[in-house]
């Protein structure tokens, strides 16, 4: 008989500490699960190592997007890039403006030189992006 409540003492006491775990998680994960908006989201847009344990990455967070420098032991902000343009969606030609008129959309320039700029022009692959990138870095770490 002593054996079967003890057994039942135990038992209820499972339940109860089991009971008040599923109650904290339920109240507590709750609250974690939530997305808080008043905290931007932050997330690696793209990345570049230049070498083993250095690189720049360009980081959204929220809006913005920020160039960082990294390397093993800091993190450092570069800039702060300015926001993409959304691109304008493809016209018909029916639908084209005037030459003359105020709403016409500007053709692209072409290259200096004259060469047609190749697919990876403005993007992070591009060899010119990079060029611009480190004189910008230059100009920003020389001292005067």
């Amino acid at each position: 008989m002593d054996e079967l409540l003890l057994v039942g003492r135990v038992l209820l006491s499972l339940a109860c500490v089991v009971g008040l775990v599923w109650y904290l998680a339920r109240k507590l994960g709750a609250s974690r699960g939530a997305h808080d908006d008043r905290e931007p989201t932050v997330h690696v847009v793209d990345r570049q190592s230049l070498s083993r344990g250095s690189g720049v990455a360009v980081v959204a967070v929220g809006s913005r997007r920020l160039l960082v420098g990294f390397g093993e032991q800091q993190v450092q902000l570069l800039t702060e890039l300015r926001p993409v343009p959304e691109l304008a969606p493809a016209t018909t030609s029916a639908s084209t403006p005037a030459a003359g008129s105020a709403d016409a959309v500007p053709t692209p320039r072409p290259a200096p030189d004259g060469a047609r700029p190749g697919p990876l022009a403005g993007s992070v692959l591009s060899p010119q992006t990079w060029r611009a990138t480190l004189r910008a870095l230059q100009d920003r770490t020389v001292r005067r």
